[in-house]
Formats: structure tokens, sequence, C-alpha cells
């Protein structure tokens, strides 16, 4: 049981490094369209809309 906790604690790391990585290049594609800009803005509009009401 304990190799298989240390296997499984291995594969779960592994996995979140990838999935760290894969955030950073999906931000990245997103500021080189201009997406993420995009989306920044609209979202700083939405908040001054609900501070508004």
């Amino acid at each position: 049981m304990t190799v298989q906790k240390a296997k499984l604690k291995k594969t779960y790391q592994t996995a979140e490094k990838e999935a760290v990585e894969a955030d950073k290049q999906l931000k990245n594609i997103r500021q080189y369209w201009g997406i993420e800009k995009d989306r920044q803005e609209a979202t700083k509009q939405h908040k001054k809309q609900d501070v508004s009401l």
C-alpha cells in the first residue's frame, strides 16, 4: 500500500506540474491574441457595474 501511495503521489505531482505549465501557455496565447486583455477589461467593467448597484 505504501508503494502504491508513493506511485500515486508522484503521478499527481507530475499532473499538477503539467496543468500549471498548460495554464501558463494558455495565458501566453491569450495575451498574444489579445484575448486576456479583453477578458480583464470585461471583468473590471462587470465589477464596476456590481459596485454601482
